[in-house]
């Protein structure tokens, strides 16, 4: 059974269910589903503690990154990607921040205050994990 867990988890994360939030530092220990959607389109600059918000996300060619883009815009990543290339271009919000894979995303949270990322396959770090309301 533990062996078909990664294969249950990727095919549930391709049907554009939510990944696992984690985050560090940014001011809240639960997000809606709605609140967390309106980071990863890139419609929240700042937490309530005032951080900068840094949206981490797996690299565009990723399972990760197409269940994101599946989930948040109901698209796939090539349109989750020119998504973010409008808005970052129109000066709406900065780029996100696009690391190989989730083992990285956790790395790069745990150090970067403000930071947020969806895991689907890597299980959180307790420290880092958002609650979902």
């Amino acid at each position: 059974i533990l062996t078909l867990l990664p294969a249950l988890l990727l095919s549930l994360a391709s049907m554009g269910q939510i990944g696992t939030p984690i985050g560090n530092d940014v001011g809240e220990s639960a997000l809606t589903a709605k609140a967390l959607k309106t980071i990863f389109l890139g419609n929240k600059s700042l937490w309530n503690n005032g951080k900068k918000v840094t949206v981490v996300l797996t690299s565009s060619d990723s399972q990760s990154f197409e269940s994101t883009a599946q989930w948040a815009l109901g698209t796939d990543s090539f349109e989750y990607q020119k998504h973010w290339l409008s808005l970052v271009f129109q000066g709406r919000t900065n780029a996100p921040v696009f690391l190989t894979d989730e083992n990285e995303v956790i790395e790069y949270v745990s150090r970067h205050p403000g930071a947020i990322g969806l895991l689907y396959t890597v299980s959180p770090p307790s420290e880092l994990e958002i609650e979902m309301k």
